[in-house]
């Protein structure tokens, strides 16, 4: 009998889409790509939470910014530390969502 080694579970990675050229478009990419989740942060620009493996030119792809069809022009960048001024409801919806499993309803 072998023994298996279960994982740590794993916070999920933090994205943030920005400069797109078709917000809309985008946003409603983002809709589609449930349950991974998405919070509009200004004028196209969203963070986005995803499971960990999730490369940039992955969630790229699914926002419609990668070169399979894509629907506008934007930069998708993974934040493995941040640090800045936002309104405390921002900062609570990475804290709950970045350790969220993914399709949940946490509450913020």
């Amino acid at each position: 009998m072998t023994s298996r080694i279960n994982p740590m579970a794993t916070p999920n990675a933090l994205f943030v889409v920005f400069a797109v050229s078709d917000a809309e478009a985008v946003e409603k990419k983002l809709h589609a790509i449930a349950p991974w989740l998405s919070l509009n942060v200004g004028a196209g620009a969203w963070l986005v939470v995803a499971p960990t493996a999730t490369t940039t030119k992955e969630l790229s792809e699914r926002v419609g910014l990668g070169v399979s069809d894509p629907v506008s022009q934007g930069i998708v960048v993974r934040a493995e530390g941040y640090f800045g001024r936002a309104p405390s409801s921002t900062w609570e919806w990475i804290a709950t969502k970045t350790g969220a499993e993914l399709g949940t309803v946490a509450s913020v």
